[in-house]
């Protein structure tokens, strides 16, 4: 039970230390993301009546940035469905026939 237990709790610790790490590489964006809305609300603050067109020219380009964020993070999980296909025949080819 206890080699048992103890697996369960390094699958879980690694679990954890995936996430923290995919986390902590993101912290620039929420930095960012941050920043910006800071800036937007002294933006709204200094110039209430230019508010309105402020605000669809940053959502223009925030949609537009997001796209290309999620276009690009697209991309990346067909690499890896893509590497992991190739992965998962080599091992069909090596092991089982």
């Amino acid at each position: 039970m206890a080699e048992q237990e103890k697996k369960q709790n390094t699958f879980i610790v690694g679990v954890v230390d995936n996430y923290v790490k995919e986390i902590s590489n993101n912290w620039k964006t929420f930095f960012i993301t941050g920043l910006l809305f800071v800036v937007f609300g002294l933006i709204f603050l200094i110039w209430p009546e230019k508010t309105i067109v402020f605000i669809a020219y940053t959502i223009g380009l925030m949609s537009i940035i997001i796209g290309m964020w999620i276009i690009g993070n697209a991309m990346k999980v067909k690499r890896i469905e893509k590497n992991y296909q190739k992965m998962k025949d080599k091992i069909k080819s090596n092991f089982f026939e």
